[in-house]
Formats: structure tokens, sequence, C-alpha cells
């Protein structure tokens, strides 16, 4: 029995090594150059050259290897890809039937340049012709009358350590250490694996794809179910800040009308998770309907990262030469390239200290005019809510937004943009605003409108206004005295005033408010919201809480007082000039003194004619008339 098995071993043996070297003797590898060059052309229509001879290669598979390759476009200055040789993993069997089964191409150290010197009359022709042209090209092998009586079959496709070169604009960005497979696992059903990385600015991006793509309806409707897409950033401040993201999702195409739509779609960076749908038409302008989901998203990982590659860049670049041409190009220009309706709803964000919860963003663009329908959410333990439009037609940026905002806790709101004050309370607002700027460092500087601004329950920290008016009154008078044990704030009802925002200050000409003791008639200043600083002149009634004799306290209640308060948010100023005030009512009582005391005299016995007399009641009338 084991001889009779040794035997058949052998025999096998024998016959595959007499078919191997029977296809190394009377089959050519050559014969297929033309075939496979000709097989490329139809499939693609791009040209593809074979330097040297093709040359078996027996183990472990039995393979045809050639030298270096090319792949160009006709009319193109440059071949869309070079590689330094290829292999094709061929079955054994079906050779001996003239049929080309290749089970693997495998292409190494692939260079792929995707720019405008590799672009010839395919890429003209794409351009010149519409998407839904029917082409006179052949696009099956199968309708084709091939002079060749050789047929092929792919399983399988690979490139390794391969770079791609892609143009965008004037910029070139490269694709390294590519390695790419895609494997047919059944009748038009394929699979692709992909990983590599891409560098830039010693920054880098490694990515790893896998996906399966349904071609049973190709090109009519094609089906990708992308089941994991995995990157990670890492730049050149700190290695050990990464961000690290994954993407998967279902995505439907359908060429005509050319849609395109998602299922199961969601994505993550840093344990940040949003979920959501995109649906879109692209068959003429494009349309895209987005909408987005997430319960929590964090950035103050990201955000720590990008301040320390700005500082890094800073440190590094010199100061730019800087064109005296102003250029009025307008920012929004781009949402002329489609309509879009978006919504995105948040529970909760996180940058840095600040937090934002219940965000709710309803937005349709059409045409190049973005409108706000909504913008809605919590902040500092209060609410805003605005609507709006952003102009991408006309010439410059123009954004305008009509906002509310109801009952922001100050204390908070200043503890969460990290920037001391003395200023607490609850900060009501509405007004229109407009900004002809997208930009994040310019945003706010270049934000302006008119705001109808109310405090409610305001504290002015470390300052008494009450206290600070006895202390200078008290200076010039014996009858005023000075307060114990004061508080060390200053607290108003409210705090009414119509204000002007134009880069970056709150400019207002009138202001009001009231307390238990104080009344302010008017006031006007700036508060400087980019520098943190403020200067507001007040004129103030302070009517309770004096500490004196009554006649003289009874005129101080009536004065009008100018109060200036200045300077960063943390550590304000103050001045008053109180000893012209006091001087006022010091002369008023002299005054009266002196009115009573010639009434006293004028009112004496009438027959006193004594010359002294006369010469007291003449230097009265002079004191008097002084």
């Amino acid at each position: 029995m084991i001889k009779k098995i040794l035997v058949t071993l052998l025999i096998l043996i024998l016959v595959i090594t007499i078919s191997i070297v029977s296809l190394i003797v009377f089959v050519d590898p050559n014969n297929f150059r033309g075939f496979i060059s000709n097989t490329v052309k139809d499939k693609t229509g791009y040209e593809l050259s074979i330097d040297g001879n093709l040359r078996w290669h027996i183990w472990p598979q039995v393979s045809i290897l050639t030298d270096s390759v090319k792949l160009s476009d006709n009319g193109s200055q440059k071949p869309i890809l070079t590689a330094d040789n290829m292999r094709l993993d061929v079955e054994l069997l079906p050779l001996f039937s003239k049929k080309l089964s290749v089970k693997n191409v495998f292409i190494k150290s692939a260079i792929i340049n995707i720019t405008d010197e590799s672009k010839g009359n395919i890429a003209k022709n794409k351009v010149e012709k519409p998407s839904n042209t029917i082409t006179n090209g052949p696009t099956d092998l199968k309708d084709q009358k091939s002079s060749s009586n050789w047929e092929f079959n792919l399983n399988k496709f690979e490139i390794a350590d391969s770079t791609v070169v892609l143009q965008h604009n004037d910029d070139l960005i490269n694709f390294r250490n590519i390695n790419l497979v895609i494997e047919q696992n059944k009748d038009k059903n394929i699979s692709i694996n992909l990983k590599g990385n891409i560098d830039k600015n010693q920054q880098d991006i490694y990515y790893i794809a896998n996906a399966s793509v349904d071609l049973n309806q190709f090109p009519e409707q094609t089906t990708i179910d992308l089941k994991k897409l995995d990157f990670t950033y890492k730049g050149i401040t700190n290695s050990a800040k990464e961000l690290k993201g994954s993407i998967n999702g279902v995505f439907n195409y359908q060429q005509t009308p050319m849609l395109l739509n998602s299922q199961n779609l969601s994505f993550s960076i840093n344990e940040n998770h949003v979920t959501g749908t995109i649906n879109a038409d692209l068959s003429n302008k494009p349309y895209i309907d987005l909408q987005l989901n997430s319960d929590k998203i964090d950035l103050s990982s990201i955000l720590e990262i990008d301040e320390k590659s700005n500082e890094k860049i800073a440190n590094q670049q010199t100061s730019p030469v800087v064109s005296n041409i102003t250029k009025t190009t307008n920012e929004l220009s781009f949402l002329n390239t489609f309509n879009a309706k978006a919504k995105l709803n948040i529970k909760q964000f996180n940058a840095n200290k600040i937090i934002l919860n219940k965000i709710d963003v309803d937005i349709t663009n059409n045409d190049g005019i973005a409108i706000f329908k909504n913008i809605s959410l919590d902040f500092a333990n209060g609410h805003i809510d605005a609507t709006g439009v952003a102009n991408g037609k006309q010439k410059n940026t123009l954004i305008k937004l009509n906002s509310k905002i109801t009952n922001i806790n100050l204390n908070t709101f200043f503890n969460q943009i990290n920037t001391e004050n003395d200023l607490d309370g609850l900060f009501n607002a509405t007004g229109d605003l407009e900004s002809n700027s997208l930009s994040g460092s310019k945003l706010l500087a270049n934000l302006q409108g008119n705001l109808d601004i109310v405090v409610t329950n305001a504290k002015l920290k470390n300052m008494n206004i009450q206290s600070i008016i006895q202390n200078a009154a008290a200076q010039y008078s014996k009858d005023v005295i000075t307060p114990e044990n004061q508080e060390k704030y200053t607290q108003f009802h409210k705090i009414s005033t119509n204000a002007y925002l134009k880069q970056g200050n709150l400019e207002f000409s009138t202001l009001s408010a009231s307390s238990e003791t104080l009344d302010v008639i008017n006031g006007s200043g700036r508060v400087g919201i980019l520098n943190r600083d403020l200067d507001i002149n007040l004129n103030l009634k302070m009517f309770g809480g004096w500490n004196g004799k009554s006649e003289t306290i009874g005129k101080l209640q009536k004065l009008t007082i100018p109060l200036r308060i200045y300077g960063q948010f943390a550590n304000l100023r103050y001045q008053i000039d109180m000893g012209k005030l006091i001087t006022d009512i010091l002369s008023d009582k002299l005054q009266e003194r002196l009115d009573k005391l010639r009434d006293k005299l004028e009112n004496r016995d009438a027959k006193d004619h004594s010359k002294s007399k006369s010469k007291a009641i003449d230097i009265l009338d002079g004191l008097l008339k002084k």
C-alpha cells in the first residue's frame, strides 16, 4: 500500500515537473507582451510599455517577471506610473488551454504621478465631453475582437512600497509607502486593503483602509462598504500627542442621475464620536443634504496641538514680506459651487474651558447665499439664539447675524475664556451683527453692529463706589463721616446701555444703572473686548448711605457726581474730583450764613446810625457780591 502511494506521488511530481519544463521550453512569456499591453489599452486607454524581456519565475508560484514598466497617456509629458518591476502570478493549467489566468498582479516601488505633466488626451477628453457622454472606445473586452487567442482573467492586484504624487492646484501632495491590495472575492465583488502615510513639513498622517465594493451593476450603480478607515496624525511639536480617528459606513453610488447616499455613517477623532447621513445629488450643480449628531465633542487636545504648532512655526519663520496690494476676494465664494442643507446637533461641545451645550444648527445654501435658519445653544448658564445670512455672491465677504443672548452668567463666561474680571451678573443682549471675515483671528476684530445690553444683578467687585464718594467727601468736609466695615463691591439692580461693537470695542454714549443707594443718570465710554480693558465716565447721584450732619448730607444727595472707571478688567482704577463739588457746597453754606447776618444787621434798631454800623454793612455787601 505504501509502495503504491509513493509511486503515485512520484508520478504526480514527475507530471508537474514535466509540465513546468514544457511550459518553460515551449511557452515564451514574451508572447504575452503585446497581449498584456493591448488588454491594458482596451480597458483603460493608457499605453503600457515593458522594458527588457519577460521571464518565468517558478518557485513558490508560477509567475511572469518584468523589468521596469511605464504607464502613460498619449500626449503627456510624463508617465502616470513607473515601477522597477512587475510580477504576474499565473495559474499553471490554464496556460495549456491558452488561457492567461492571472491570480495576482504585483507592482513594487511604483511612482504614480497625478499631475498636469502626466495628463494627456484621456484627461483632455474628460474635460471636453460631458460626464454622461458615451465614448466610442471599448469598455468590455468580451465585445472586442482580439487578434490574440489568449484569454485574460485577474483575481488580485497588488502595489507595494509605492508613492503617489498628487497635484492640487499648485501644491504637490506626496502619498508614501503605499501598500494596496485589490482582490476579487466572488463575481464582481472585490475587497480593497490600503495603507500608507502622507508626509509633509515634518507632519505625518498614517492611514489604514479596508472596504468591500459590489460591482454587480457597475457602472450604473455601486455599493461601497467602508469597513474602516483609521488614521493617525503626528505633528512636530509633541510626538506624544496624536490625533487618532476612524471612519466607517456604507455608501451607495448611482450614475444616472448621479446620486450618492450613506448608511450607518460614523467617524471619530480622539474619542469624539459623530454619526450622521450624507445624501448628495451630483448630476448637475451638486446638492448635499448633511445631518450630523454627537453626544460630546472635546477639542481641547486638538487645540493644544494647534497652539504649539503655531508657536513652533512662528519661532522658525522670519517675518513675511507683505504686499501693498489689497485683495478684495470673497471668502464665501465657495458657496456658489454647490447647494446644500445641513443640520447639526451636539449635546455638549468642549474647547479648553469653553463648554457649549444643546447645540442645534440648521443651515441652507442656495445659489451662493447661505441662510442660518436657526443657531441655538446654551453657554455660561445662559442661552444664545441667532439667525442670519452669509453672502458668497458679492465682491466682499459678508456675514450677518440677528442674535439674542439671554442670562449669560458673566462670572462663568470670563472663567471659561480664561479672563480675570471684576464684573459679575446676568448678561442679556439683542442686536444685529455683521463681519467681513471668516478668519478666527480676525472674526472678533471685524465684527460690528448695534446691541441693546442689559445686565441684571450686576456686581462690581473690588470697588465700592459709595465708599469712594464718601471718602472723597470726608477729605473736604468734617460734616461727612468716613464709613466703617463697608463691603468691597458695588451692586446694581440693572445696568442698561445701547452699544456699538466695532474693531473689538463696545462703544456706548448712554448708560444708566440703579441700586439701593446709587443712580447712574448718564454714562459713556468704551469696553475693549480684545484688549480686555475699559474706560467709562459715569454721572451719578448717591441718595442713600451717607453718614454725617443732615444739612450737609441733604446737599450732597442732590449733587451729580462724575466718576471715571478705567484700566484692565482685573485691575480697575477710578478717578473722582470731589474738591470743586464740596467747595460749591461750602460756598452755598457760607452764602446762607452771610445772608442771615446781613438781615440781622439790617433789622436792628433803625435808630442806630453809627458810622461803625454803616461800615460793617458795606463790608458785608462787598462779601456778598463776591
